[in-house]
């Protein structure tokens, strides 16, 4: 039996979300078999589909059960998504969810979700899209995006990400917002593939998104604070890699 926390949030549904969503965009077939791994505290289930639209997109499902949290002990549960298009005029997509709970500072809901740019460009159209649909569900729920769009630019991702979403820390009486808005956003970012689906990239569009992916792979590694956390839990890093990482690196 797989160890799980007793955390009800990230909902284990965003699994068959995510599974569902992909599949819709490249096809059933293009869903690899489940791989799953665990220890005495921990559990990682991974999905991943690959096709034609999405060269990879990875989606994975974490419990940290009595195990070290930000150095301290505590329990985890973690969604975390990121989908790489084939053409590098499309900007990827990211979304991550943990809630975790600490002696030190008890539970925390941490959520990040952002589009990543593949090809360097500065795709304001799309940031505008992406953008105005959370504000809009921030409007709704009293929250306020300017506040809760807390990035450092040029920090995250190795600078490849788009900075248009939402990325904040957040407290329990939050999850209805915050589910709402993972559940509009999917089919915005849908959106923005059909509406640049018909872009032409040129060989230079291929060079920066090699470029981009190798710093973005050298920044998982690094600096990223899930990945230390995995570490401090004796999570391999081939885990990471089989969801998170991007398809193909070329130096």
């Amino acid at each position: 039996m797989l160890i799980k926390t007793d955390f009800v949030y990230p909902k284990d549904d965003y699994v068959k979300l995510f599974k569902d969503f992909y599949a819709d965009i490249n096809g059933p077939a293009s869903l690899e078999p489940v791989k799953q791994w665990q220890s005495d505290t921990w559990s990682y289930t991974v999905h991943c589909s690959r096709g034609r639209v999405l060269e990879k997109a990875g989606f994975a499902l974490l419990h940290v059960a009595g195990g070290i949290i930000y150095k301290n002990p505590g329990s985890l549960k973690l969604f975390e998504t990121l989908a790489y298009p084939t053409n590098p005029r499309i900007p990827g997509f990211i979304f991550m969810v943990n809630l975790n709970q600490t002696e030190a500072l008890g539970k925390i809901v941490v959520y990040y979700v952002d589009l990543i740019i593949q090809d360097g460009k500065n795709h304001d159209e799309e940031k505008k899209i992406f953008s105005t649909s959370i504000k809009n569900i921030c409007d709704k729920h009293e929250q306020n995006f300017e506040e809760r769009n807390a990035f450092i630019p040029g920090r995250i991702l190795a600078g490849n990400a788009a900075e248009c979403g939402l990325m904040n820390f957040f407290k329990e009486k939050d999850i209805p917002f915050l589910d709402e808005l993972i559940q509009e956003v999917l089919p915005v970012y849908k959106e923005i593939l059909e509406m640049k689906k018909s872009e032409q990239p040129l060989k230079e569009d291929y060079e920066k998104m090699n470029q981009s992916r190798a710093r973005l792979i050298e920044w998982i590694t690094i600096e990223d604070t899930g990945v230390k956390i995995a570490r401090d839990n004796g999570i391999p890093l081939e885990i990471i890699e089989s969801y998170g990482f991007p398809p193909v690196v070329k130096y």
